[in-house]
């Protein structure tokens, strides 16, 4: 998942980065018998609300800036975030270390199984049953 948001983020960054092609622009035209039909003529100016890339870095440093100087201004919901946060850092160690002492003791009760059952000798093996004594 992790890897899809990287992806996406790269992909947007590329997005903004790559100059934008031409368009063209689309103009309706009425023929005489009344069909529309569509005439398209390159865009030979900018248009106005085209970005260039120094005022979307100036952008981006700017939403940077006022990001970074939301927990001055709002001090209590940053506090109450930071406190949520470390509960669950401290939540998740807690259990996970619980989790890890239960495997560890689960590996460990298999293992000692496992090297208390000591190999069946040849002789205590269950032999098949000829049918001589079965039948007698």
């Amino acid at each position: 998942m992790s890897f899809l948001f990287r992806c996406a983020f790269w992909l947007t960054v590329l997005a903004f980065l790559l100059p934008s092609p031409e368009k063209p622009a689309a103009t309706a035209q009425l023929s005489a018998g009344g069909i529309q039909t569509m005439a398209y003529e390159t865009a030979a100016q900018k248009p106005e609300d085209d970005i260039g890339a120094d005022e979307m870095l100036t952008m981006a440093a700017r939403s940077a800036q006022d990001v970074m100087g939301f927990c001055e201004r709002n001090r209590s919901i940053c506090d109450r975030g930071h406190a949520v946060v470390s509960h669950v850092i401290d939540q998740s160690l807690f259990y996970g270390g619980q989790a890890f002492v239960w495997l560890s003791e689960k590996a460990r009760e298999q293992q000692q199984a496992s090297s208390s059952q000591p190999a069946a000798p040849a002789s205590a093996r269950s032999a098949p049953v000829s049918r001589e004594l079965a039948g007698a």
